[in-house]
């Protein structure tokens, strides 16, 4: 399969659609990454104030408790000496506070070297205090205590300041870490905005175009239900469905129309539609109804129906069962209206019922005019001849006269039964189809009009002739009455020449007005050189007890062309005749 081919565009859509939802969860996620990231840098940042604002409190906590100690030995006022208590418990708190923020292993270590000089420094307070209440003061231990206060508070702020410094450290490579943070997460925040922005607006182009699409389709969907709706009305069909898993009807609406009635003129339900039924169909119809829908089984059925004016109608309903496109099973079927068909379908079988009366009396009239018919005939021919050979003489030449009319009336008649039964076969419905040799069909007919051939000293010549699919015994008939009409009407003293020619179908050659093809057709043609007919009779002769008026110095029934063009028709075939007085005739055969 080509790539063009399998880049179909629902497929395209897909794929950019999933491409997009992959990308938007991707940056997504980064940007969940960068504020998580953001949020730690702000709580770092935060910490570090708080460890920095800790550590500022408890060297200025130290550094005013020293100042109220100062105060207090030189002034002996007791409210410098009773904050002791206050400010050895914000001391505390604040340092409690940097041992649960600070977590490395060097800044513990920091922060217990803190806490050992604040336990000392904070004794040498109460220390010193002690010496300066005392009564009579040691100013040398007194001021050596003060010095050894100052350098443990020098101390302290050294350790103090080195965090603080640490701290500064970390808090500007926080804030570069937050700035880059904030950056980063607005710049991915802002293509996470652009990207949802450019996939809503793909998508609600989509969807327009979706839209746009769905719209034409139901435009499209409108026109064929219309279309339907129409070619329903004119072929008098209608279609209906029933949903067996949700029990809904639904009829189109020319099957309200078929009812008499207007669309939508009830509910769609069975209960609604019975009534229109014939009351001498409606057990049979419900009844393959109800086995239908138990069974899902199809149904084909013809019912009547009365119409709300009251006219009766013949109706052909056919149902099958099919799953819809939420697998549930449905029954749909079509409702025709066939009155018109069917009543014509039952005079046409009355008909039949007549026409197969009247073949069994024309087979009855036929058996009569081969068997019974002839039979006293036979014995009116058998009496003429033994009168012809024992009373001659005895008969006046008038009555000889009358006697050669009885005997040739006789004769006549004969014939003329002969060429009726002829006919009938032509007209019976058991004929067979075999490979057929014209050649050696011809030598069978010649061989049977030997003696008339004979009689007439005619020669008869036949070409190379094919072999057809035929009938054998009507073509075998056929030759012989085309054979035999020409040996009747030939020319006195003048030998018949007969001649039986294949020939190819030039282009365009046409018989009543068809064109036919040499590639289907075999073209045989019977020429004589006996007395011939003028052509405007060319289609007459083929017509039942049609004789020409050149026939009456001839013996003939009007029969023998006519049982030809039958023989001819019963192989989908064609014949004409074409004549010219005193000169001869032609006639052509096309079979198939």
């Amino acid at each position: 399969m080509k790539l063009k081919e399998l880049l179909t565009p629902t497929l395209i859509y897909r794929t950019a659609q999933g491409v997009s939802f992959i990308l938007v969860i991707s940056v997504a996620i980064v940007f969940h990454v960068q504020m998580k990231s953001l949020n730690q840098s702000v709580d770092l940042i935060s910490t570090s104030n708080k460890k920095q604002f800790e550590l500022e409190k408890i060297i200025s906590e130290v550094i005013q408790r020293e100042n109220e100690m100062r105060s207090y030995i030189i002034t002996k006022d007791s409210a410098f000496y009773n904050n002791n208590l206050t400010t050895k418990r914000k001391i505390f708190k604040s340092l409690s506070l940097l041992k649960d923020n600070f977590s490395t292993r060097q800044d513990l270590e920091n922060i217990k070297n803190i806490d050992d000089i604040l336990q000392k420094r904070l004794a040498l307070f109460d220390e010193t205090l002690a010496i300066s209440s005392a009564q009579p003061i040691d100013s040398a231990l007194l001021n050596a205590k003060l010095l050894e206060g100052n350098r443990q508070t020098k101390e302290l702020q050294e350790k103090i300041y080195e965090l603080i410094e640490q701290e500064v450290t970390k808090l500007k490579i926080h804030n570069i870490n937050h700035r880059y943070d904030i950056e980063t997460s607005t710049i991915t925040a802002f293509s996470l905005t652009i990207l949802t922005l450019v996939i809503l607006l793909f998508s609600l182009n989509k969807i327009n175009i979706d839209f746009q699409k769905v719209r034409k389709l139901n435009e499209e969907l409108k026109f064929v239900n219309q279309v339907s709706d129409n070619a329903e009305k004119v072929a008098g069909i209608s279609h209906w469905k029933i949903n067996m898993h949700t029990g809904k009807f639904f009829y189109s609406d020319n099957f309200y129309r078929i009812l008499g009635e207007e669309p939508n003129a009830f509910d769609s339900k069975v209960e609604n539609v019975t009534p229109y039924i014939h009351p001498d169909d409606y057990e049979e119809t419900m009844k393959q109804h109800e086995e239908s829908m138990k069974n899902h089984t199809p149904t084909s059925m013809i019912y009547r129906i009365i119409r709300k004016d009251g006219q009766i109608r013949y109706i052909s309903s056919t149902g099958d069962f099919t799953y819809n496109t939420k697998g549930e099973l449905v029954k749909i079927g079509v409702s025709n209206d066939i009155t018109e068909e069917y009543t014509i379908k039952l005079a046409l079988e009355e008909k039949n019922k007549t026409l197969i009366a009247i073949n069994a009396e024309l087979e009855s009239f036929n058996q009569i005019v081969s068997h019974d018919l002839q039979e006293p005939l036979r014995k009116i021919q058998m009496f003429i001849s033994r009168i012809e050979e024992s009373e001659t003489e005895t008969i006046s030449e008038k009555g000889k006269d009358y006697f050669l009319k009885i005997k040739n009336s006789a004769n006549r008649m004969q014939n003329l039964m002969m060429d009726l039964v002829d006919y009938s076969k032509t007209m019976k419905d058991d004929k067979v189809f075999v490979k057929t040799s014209l050649n050696k069909l011809l030598a069978d007919v010649l061989l049977e009009l030997n003696v008339n051939i004979e009689e007439k000293n005619a020669t008869v010549e036949i070409d190379n002739l094919p072999k057809i699919n035929a009938i054998p015994f009507q073509i075998h008939q056929l030759f012989v009455n085309l054979i035999s009409n020409s040996l009747k009407y030939s020319k006195k003293d003048v030998p018949p020449v007969i001649k039986i020619r294949t020939e190819k179908i030039k282009a365009g050659e046409k018989i009543n007005d068809i064109e036919l093809f040499g590639k289907k057709y075999h073209k045989i043609t019977i020429t004589d050189n006996g007395i011939g007919f003028r052509q405007e009779f060319s289609e007459k002769i083929f017509m039942l007890f049609k004789r020409l008026e050149t026939d009456i110095n001839y013996n003939g029934t009007g029969i023998g062309l006519a049982i030809c063009k039958k023989i001819i028709e019963n192989h989908k075939g064609y014949i004409k005749a074409e004549g010219n007085p005193e000169i001869g005739s032609t006639f052509t055969i096309y079979l198939p």
